[in-house]
């Protein structure tokens, strides 16, 4: 296995280890550290715990990887194919920007003025309010199911690349969602319906990737056969 088939195996995995801790830890918060509505800043406050931010840390690392590995498909596939893997590599580092911010605004300010109870100016950065630019930032899983469905277009209609290519091609739907309810104001119902493509199809994916990285060797096509030369 060479450096960018192995590259792109671990970016592929830890990128699907990232995504599922995301989706776990961020459903635990409520359960872990439940708080009053945001709008009672002082009891918000005090009631607050660095616990209920842990889905920032795989939010945080996830990008890294995300970036990675588009590289890696990029590298990886046919020299005809690369204007689409490049497209793709571009929304890839505007997620990762966007999604870096924000997920380190989290971090390191919000973390640190809940924990000193200090509230003044700080609604407009809640994850808990629907409104705080914390939900305009995370937009940037627009530009991630983007990088995904502009991707689709290298992979082939065969093997496991078939199904990576209409996981991929299915984040559209993803994409439309979260405009659809953060631009629009569309139903919450429509959003998470949507959103639940990411959750499912993006880990699945990414350990698709994987396999495939592991079965490719050195051939640059992403070949599902298992007679290629090691």
């Amino acid at each position: 296995m060479n450096t960018i088939n192995r590259l792109g195996f671990w970016s592929a995995m830890i990128s699907a280890i990232c995504s599922v801790l995301w989706f776990i830890t961020f459903n635990l918060k409520d359960v872990l550290v439940p708080v009053p509505p945001w709008q009672e800043f002082d009891a918000y406050a005090q009631a607050f715990s660095a616990l209920r931010l842990l889905y920032v840390y795989p939010s945080l690392v996830l990008p890294l990887f995300f970036i990675a590995l588009l590289a890696c498909i990029h590298y990886s596939v046919d020299e005809k194919k690369r204007v689409w893997s490049l497209i793709a590599l571009s929304f890839g580092i505007l997620y990762a920007a966007m999604a870096s911010i924000n997920y380190n605004i989290q971090a390191v300010a919000v973390r640190q003025s809940l924990g000193a109870g200090e509230t003044q100016g700080i609604a407009m950065f809640l994850p808990d309010n629907p409104h705080s630019i914390f939900n305009a930032l995370a937009n940037s899983y627009v530009y991630m199911a983007l990088a995904m469905f502009v991707a689709g277009f290298v992979f082939e209609s065969t093997g496991l690349q078939r199904w990576v290519r209409r996981i991929f091609f299915a984040q559209m739907l993803t994409v439309l969602g979260q405009i659809g309810w953060s631009m629009f104001d569309l139903s919450t119902v429509v959003f998470l319906a949507t959103s639940m493509i990411w959750v499912i199809g993006a880990p699945v994916a990414f350990v698709l990737l994987a396999i495939l990285f592991t079965r490719s060797g050195l051939d640059p096509a992403f070949s599902d056969s298992r007679n290629h030369t090691r």
